[in-house]
């Protein structure tokens, strides 16, 4: 093999084959031929992370990211692999690090600002996040993403009187998607444990989109998770109404809602409706047969297994 076109062509392929130690020695030679192409060290890294040597991977992000800092065009290649490598392996200091070198040498980056704002929320740094989200908004006061960002952050504060302030604020920038944000406001209460306040805003999305059967859904959960077993079922009942065809699909989720939350019995008449809804759906089967076992069943859960194995 004479030219580096080969090398290249025959290193892709390997990469595509999965070889990767064969890709790497060859994108290692390449590099050596070519010291000064970060496109071919970018590809060493990717090779890397793909061939599972995660180390060496950061190693070459990191020594691509000090050049990409360096640049009045931000490129952010290396950034981006870097801040996915450390959230997925929740090495949120590390992210947190990288992050804020990139903001010094780009401050008026607001995709980096959300993306530091972030990283301080996942290490639990609710007030660092806040002091992001509001310079964002000093930046761009009419963008309703960062208003619902500086909510989260004052959720995770327990600050929550200003994060339906901020809520409220994104609202009137996009009225139309006033459900929308009252829903996504009330699943990060819910996340939070905070179950009357996700409770009350699902019923303000509910409010503003009647014909929204996930609204109802997530209401529903809330119910479950304060007790109201009833108030539940009915919730999901109103959410089927809306979509007859998903009966099915409804009543499962609202059954994995009562098997997580312990509720076994009531589990089993939830799955046995979406049984009914859909009898030749085995995942249905398999749920009750599973809530059955849980319940203390065996019987009626060996049934139930048996008519899943023989629907798959």
């Amino acid at each position: 093999m004479n030219t580096t076109d080969e090398k290249h062509r025959l290193a892709e392929r390997y990469m595509n084959e999965g070889r990767f130690p064969e890709a790497i020695d060859l994108y290692e030679k390449l590099i050596d031929l070519n010291p000064e192409e970060d496109s071919l060290r970018l590809t060493l890294a990717w090779a890397y992370k793909d061939g599972g040597r995660l180390n060496d991977a950061i190693a070459v992000f990191e020594e691509l990211l000090e050049k990409e800092l360096k640049r009045k065009v931000f490129t952010g290649f290396a950034f981006d692999e870097l801040v996915k490598i450390f959230k997925e392996g929740k090495q949120y200091d590390r992210m947190i690090r990288i992050c804020e070198r990139a903001v010094s040498a780009q401050p008026d980056d607001v995709s980096l600002l959300f993306t530091l704002g972030d990283a301080y929320l996942l290490n639990g740094l609710p007030e660092k996040a806040i002091e992001v989200f509001k310079k964002i908004i000093i930046m761009e006061p009419d963008a309703s993403a960062s208003l619902l960002s500086l909510g989260n952050a004052h959720i995770a504060a327990g600050e929550f009187d200003h994060a339906e302030a901020a809520y409220e604020n994104a609202i009137t920038i996009d009225p139309p998607d006033a459900g929308i944000y009252y829903n996504r406001l009330g699943m990060t209460y819910l996340r939070a444990g905070e179950y009357a306040r996700a409770g009350a805003a699902f019923e303000k999305a509910i409010g503003h989109r009647g014909d929204e059967p996930l609204y109802y859904c997530n209401r529903g959960d809330v119910f479950v998770m304060e007790g109201k077993l009833e108030d539940a079922a009915a919730a999901y009942e109103k959410a089927a109404a809306l979509n007859p065809e998903s009966r099915g699909a409804y009543l499962n989720r609202l059954g994995n809602t009562l098997y997580r939350e312990r509720q076994y019995l009531q589990a089993i008449d939830t799955f046995r409706g979406a049984v009914a809804a859909e009898p030749l759906n085995p995942f249905y089967h398999l749920h009750l047969a599973r809530s059955y076992e849980a319940a203390g069943f065996p019987e009626e859960a060996a049934r139930a297994g048996e008519k899943a194995r023989s629907l798959k």
